[in-house]
């Protein structure tokens, strides 16, 4: 008997907590905001991905910055002038798309509640602006200002729309069409012939293959990462002569104790490889 009464002891206790917890949960939907829920999911903008043509983001981490479609490529127009990073720009489009959970009129009067008054970042797309601000506080989803509404998104995109300049360029360090003629270094050079590559200083018995590989190698090679150009601190350089393009791309050679940076001053960026890449090694070493 003692035994039967301990356990209804502990289900009504358990009956009790369950009781507590349903009124705590009711009591957070009275407070939520964005207690308004709409029958289905909407999209957060009616913008198809694939016909958006201009991208602009600004947010405290850097200068904002610039994308224009190409055709099927994307290049960066502010701050650089640079092939964009076409496949993470595709990715970032698909917040056109999201699914908008809830969303509601603005209360204007409670802007800091939503950390919208310095918002995280603004992103426009096209002719429609995205404004960010902070996550709730319980579901932990982005609050997203358009216009006058407010939606809340799944949490997907912040290393995008927080991201830097330097994040949204390409990583290849010549176009996909590029076709090399001569690479120049203080050291050694090859240079494309009507008979073939030459390499100077020559090395005799050094078969043609190790010199279109070097070739190739440079024009393959994809970044690590891209970062902004550091100062001037190098006097190595590396001259790439490329078909149809006047003058030769100057890359400035910066060795660090874990990565090699290629700079290029014009662009303002420096693409980073590891340190031990063998991409400025003359043909054959």
């Amino acid at each position: 008997m003692a035994a039967r009464e301990s356990v209804m002891g502990k289900r009504g206790w358990i009956n009790l907590g369950l009781l507590a917890l349903v009124a705590v949960l009711a009591l957070i939907a009275l407070r939520d905001p964005g207690r308004e829920k709409r029958p289905g999911l909407q999209p957060l903008t009616p913008l198809d991905p694939q016909r958006i043509e201009r991208i602009h983001i600004a947010n405290h981490n850097g200068p904002a910055f610039l994308l224009e479609r190409r055709d099927r490529e994307w290049w960066m127009s502010e701050p650089h002038q640079v092939a964009a990073n076409t496949p993470r720009i595709e990715i970032l489009l698909d917040i056109a798309s999201t699914p908008s959970f809830e969303h509601f009129a603005l209360p204007r009067e409670r802007l800091d509640e939503f950390e919208l008054l310095t918002p995280k970042a603004e992103l426009q797309l096209d002719d429609t602006t995205l404004i960010f601000g902070g996550t709730h506080p319980y579901n932990y989803r982005r609050y997203v200002r358009i216009g006058d509404t407010l939606h809340l998104i799944n949490d997907h995109f912040p290393h995008h729309f927080l991201a830097q300049a330097e994040d949204f360029v390409s990583h290849e360090l010549l176009g996909g069409e590029a076709r090399i003629s001569a690479i120049r270094t203080p050291d050694w050079s090859i240079a494309r012939t009507a008979q073939g590559w030459e390499l100077t200083p020559p090395r005799p018995g050094l078969p043609q293959e190790r010199l279109v590989a070097k070739a190739e190698a440079w024009r393959h090679t994809l970044a690590a990462k891209v970062v902004k150009a550091p100062p001037p601190g190098s006097t190595e350089w590396v001259d790439l002569s490329l078909e149809q393009q006047p003058r030769p791309l100057r890359f400035e050679v910066i060795r660090e104790p874990r990565h090699l940076l290629l700079v290029r001053r014009d662009l303002g960026i420096a693409y980073r490889l590891p340190s031990d890449s063998t991409l400025l090694a003359p043909p054959g070493d």
